[in-house]
């Protein structure tokens, strides 16, 4: 029996894919009990082809699913979900690596606590190779518990984001993704801003891992870094999809505040995209984001936490106070070039 299934998306990863396979086969915590599960998303590239290498090379521990249409790394996952045979889940996207212990770290506490989600630290990584860390790179903190099971501990651990805000660098127990429907945005990007605060929500039992054991590969053709591509406007939609969500979950009367902060903490990060991932941002991206935030949250609200976005840098500042003020075109282009004097 597998303890882990590892779910890896991959769409045209080709020049990335064997390093992210490679160190997963090498993992002290030894390949048979890991299911290496590959979703390939209608790639056009030679993906498949390296798929199929891997698959061969070790039968009984890789599954390979291909996709005809692209649905994005949501619906892989959702759909790596479905055929994952082991009690725990891992996200690992194609173009990351893991260091060599990654699972035998993550998965002992689940051997001595009660564990939901076990969660650990990243190292944003622009290596073309697999690099790993020295021992002294990777501690970062002190190993923490959470014991998460009243509403004034998640309403902290929602604040803090205790276990950031990527379905990567954790494993979770796969009952309570299916339990509590914690499922991706199909053919959407940003599908992690969706899904996260549920997850923070519904895990009573945390176990932080004060190490940097996941490597995020940071390259500026990914699906978040391109520019001028219209999939960075999926941003305002997840926004919609969560509130509406929130509400048939019954959660927004629960944890009002702390669901306002995160959906504001991502309208000020959609500004920034706005800002920096157009040659020419959208006047009217920016009034169609302002409405969204407006009909859910009123402006005494926004006010309310104006005193918090102060406290953030001066950047995020300038984006909630554009959010906050209607501003005509002149003072769009403003925002722009004090935005951009900043960098």
């Amino acid at each position: 029996m597998k303890k882990i299934s590892i779910i890896i998306p991959c769409y045209n990863v080709a020049p990335y894919v064997d390093r992210c396979i490679r160190s997963i086969t090498v993992q002290s915590m030894g390949l048979e009990h890991l299911e290496i599960i590959c979703i390939d998303d209608a790639s056009t590239d030679g993906t498949w082809e390296h798929l199929q290498k891997w698959e061969q090379a070790f039968p009984e521990d890789v599954l390979l699913i291909r996709q005809d249409v692209n649905r994005r790394q949501g619906a892989a996952r959702n759909l790596g979900l479905q055929y994952a045979s082991a009690d725990w889940i891992a996200f690992v996207d194609a173009d990351d690596w893991l260091e060599p212990d990654y699972f035998e770290q993550m998965y002992a506490p689940v051997r001595n606590y009660a564990c939901d989600v076990v969660v650990c630290g990243i190292a944003g990584d622009y290596s073309e190779s697999m690099t790993y860390l020295k021992e002294e790179e990777r501690e970062f903190a002190k190993d923490e518990y959470i014991l998460s099971d009243t509403e004034e501990i998640k309403r902290k651990t929602l604040i803090k984001k205790s276990l950031n805000i990527f379905a990567w660098a954790k494993i979770i127990r796969k009952r309570l993704l299916l339990e509590h429907h914690l499922f991706f945005p199909e053919g959407l990007v940003y599908e992690d801003n969706y899904w996260y605060p549920l997850l923070h929500i519904y895990a009573d039992y945390i176990y932080i891992v004060g190490k940097k054991l996941y490597h995020y590969f940071v390259r500026a053709s990914s699906t978040v870094h391109s520019f001028n591509t219209d999939h960075h406007l999926d941003r305002i939609t997840i926004l919609m999809m969560k509130w509406e969500d929130y509400e048939k979950r019954g959660l927004l009367q629960v944890y009002h505040g702390e669901l306002i902060f995160d959906f504001l903490w991502h309208a000020v990060a959609f500004m920034k995209t706005l800002a920096f991932r157009y040659e020419r941002p959208s006047f009217s991206h920016y009034l169609l984001h302002q409405e969204v935030i407006r009909e859910r949250i009123p402006d005494y609200t926004m006010d309310a936490f104006a005193t918090v976005f102060s406290g953030f840098s001066d950047m995020e500042r300038i984006c909630f106070d554009a959010l906050r003020n209607s501003l005509d075109r002149a003072g769009f282009q403003a925002f722009l070039e004090q935005i951009h004097q900043l960098v």
